[in-house]
């Protein structure tokens, strides 16, 4: 699945400007049940997810095609689907692309077709999710369900979490704003070629685990050393808690106090 959603925002990425755009707009509500989970899979354009005190999920989606052909920019639009199933309580949607063997992704070789969804999403507060992006940002806010999320081009943001994070993203900045950590969570935040910045209250317990190849280490906070070193650092945080990991390549990370990072 991956592979494929790779490939074809590949492709997608490499057309040249197009003359005909065209923009469809998909708003849909859903109800869903407490312990459920929201999940999206996604090639082209950026995520956001914010959260409200309602039992349900609101998707509103832009779809967006160009081709220089506005007839076919419209048969594109119509291949560039949104699906939502029901999924054990939750909900699971899929982005789908046409693919190999379709007309219209016949087109992607010939007439230079440009296809992209973005879509802003609003969950219950206490949901999980889980997205599974390629080339966009991925932005949440305000989530205290676990949260899993994946990019390949594209930077992520989470503000005011509550609950576990685990962030990954090839070629993209993370930062991350947690108001607290659990003693038995475990979160990881990783990028190749970015930054990261994590933001905790100062008074918050948590065992760290920093690292870096190319890029330094800078903590405004008091953390009782086990390894220290330019490019590493690991220790205890208020006595140690939750285990925070932080990788990256090419880039450095900030542990910054929330209340400076604003």
């Amino acid at each position: 699945m991956r592979r494929f959603l790779t490939t074809a925002a590949l492709l997608l990425a490499a057309t040249a400007a197009v003359a005909a755009d065209r923009e469809e707009v998909f708003d849909r509500t859903f109800d869903v049940r407490p312990g459920g989970q929201f999940s999206l899979e996604n090639v082209n354009g950026g995520v956001k997810v914010q959260s409200w005190d309602q039992p349900r999920v609101r998707i509103r989606a832009v779809k967006k095609v160009g081709v220089r052909d506005d007839e076919r920019a419209k048969e594109a639009l119509a291949a560039l689907r949104i699906e939502v199933r029901p999924d054990a309580g939750g909900l699971h949607v899929v982005t789908h692309y046409p693919k190999r063997g379709e007309q219209v992704f016949d087109w992607l070789f010939g007439s230079n077709v440009d296809a992209s969804v973005r879509y802003d999403i609003t969950v219950p507060r206490t949901m999980n999710v889980a997205i599974d992006n390629v080339n966009g940002g991925i932005e949440t806010a305000l989530i205290r369900g676990r949260q899993d999320l994946e990019t390949t081009n594209g930077k992520i943001e989470v503000a005011r979490c509550e609950g576990a994070v685990d962030a990954s993203t090839t070629n993209g900045a993370i930062r991350v704003e947690l108001t607290q950590v659990a003693p038995n969570q475990s979160m990881s935040f990783e990028t190749t070629n970015g930054r990261i910045t994590l933001a905790v209250p100062a008074s918050i317990a948590a065992s760290i685990d920093a690292s870096t190849t190319n890029g330094s280490i800078d903590t405004e906070l008091p953390i009782a050393a086990t390894k220290i070193g330019r490019s590493s650092l690991r220790g205890a945080l208020n006595g140690g808690g939750g285990q925070i990991r932080l990788r990256t390549t090419n880039g450095g990370i900030d542990i910054r106090n929330v209340a400076s990072a604003k």
